[in-house]
């Protein structure tokens, strides 16, 4: 029987050693890659620091200010009356995010890989370099992810900030480009580039005189942190306004609810929608549509993630008045 516990004992005292080896191997396992996406973390948060643009604040007129005739540019509504804002000193960072930036994002909390399906469907269409087409709350996310590992105040810009930076300081030029103007082949797309309806890669046309890429961009709207409201320039007020409290629906699809904002090439053509006043409303879920299935649907399952392959793309802003290093483009 002394004989049997001590065999018992043994056996016991091998299996506490093997768990305890095993555990131990599967803590070296998992180190590396822990270490490898921690590096990339971190040299994503040095990236976006570096590539900060600075605006100092100031003053300027929002919205669309009319030709020399007296005409609108913007046939639309929503970018009128003209109003004075002023804004606090922020940053804002120079690119857009790309899919490389947001693999890291998800991979980092643990959420599904974007728009996968744009690898067989449209080849050339996702790849690192490109900005990443979310929905409102993976935008959302990332900025304010951004924010905690640096513990800084990051967040999506205002609608009022993307205009001003758009602007390159609130100046009035129409289009968000190294001249304020549309020279196709040299500082936008023209028909030759290709592949067709895709966004370049981030920096493949010359940045605004404030130095951010990107602005006026093919195919291409940015989210913005604001509610939409197409009324809501004629209650706005002066001093860093946030948008409205509540988004406004579109009475065609009043089912799928509120709407935010978003900014850029709203229409087919920077003549026809791509002025730096500009305007959209877009759903912050991603939208399902299909004719032959009847299927028309917004995804807001949280286990689909941040996917939306036909979603407008973005970019962070730091609010804080001063700059985080050197110099901005505009300061006197």
């Amino acid at each position: 029987m002394r004989a049997l516990f001590a065999v018992i004992k043994l056996l016991t005292m091998m299996a506490a050693v093997v768990t305890a080896l095993t555990a131990c191997a599967q803590d070296q396992a998992g180190k590396p890659e822990s270490r490898s996406q921690d590096g990339a973390t971190q040299a994503l948060l040095a990236r976006i620091k570096k590539q900060l643009v600075h605006l100092p604040g100031g003053a300027f007129e929002m919205g669309d200010w009319g030709s020399e005739a007296g005409l609108p540019y913007d046939m639309e509504k929503d970018s009128k009356p003209l109003h004075k804002v002023t804004l606090d000193g922020f940053s804002m960072m120079a690119y857009k995010v790309t899919y490389e930036d947001f693999d890291i994002f998800t991979e980092a909390i643990g959420s599904p890989k974007i728009n996968l399906d744009l690898l067989e469907r449209r080849p050339g269409e996702r790849t690192p370099k490109r900005p990443a087409n979310v929905n409102w709350y993976g935008a959302k996310a990332f900025c304010q992810w951004i924010g905690k590992l640096s513990e800084l105040p990051f967040d999506l810009p205002t609608e009022a900030q993307w205009e001003y930076a758009a602007r390159s300081g609130g100046k009035r030029l129409l289009f968000a480009t190294d001249n304020g103007q549309v020279d196709e082949g040299r500082n936008f797309p023209d028909d030759n580039y290709t592949p067709r309806l895709v966004t370049p890669e981030v920096g493949a046309f010359p940045a605004n005189s404030a130095g951010l890429y990107g602005m006026l961009d093919y195919s291409a709207l940015e989210w913005v942190a604001d509610w939409y409201q197409p009324d809501y320039y004629q209650k706005s007020p002066v001093a860093n306004p946030h948008g409205p409290d509540a988004g406004a629906v579109d009475e065609r699809k009043p089912e799928f609810g509120p709407q935010k904002v978003a900014r850029g090439l709203t229409g087919s053509s920077p003549a026809f929608g791509g002025f730096t006043f500009s305007r959209a409303a877009r759903w912050p879920y991603a939208r399902e549509q299909s004719f032959i299935r009847k299927i028309d649907r917004l995804i807001t399952d949280p286990s689909a993630g941040y996917s939306d392959r036909n979603g407008p793309q973005f970019r962070c802003v730091l609010n804080q008045s001063e700059a985080l290093s050197g110099r901005s483009r505009l300061d006197k």
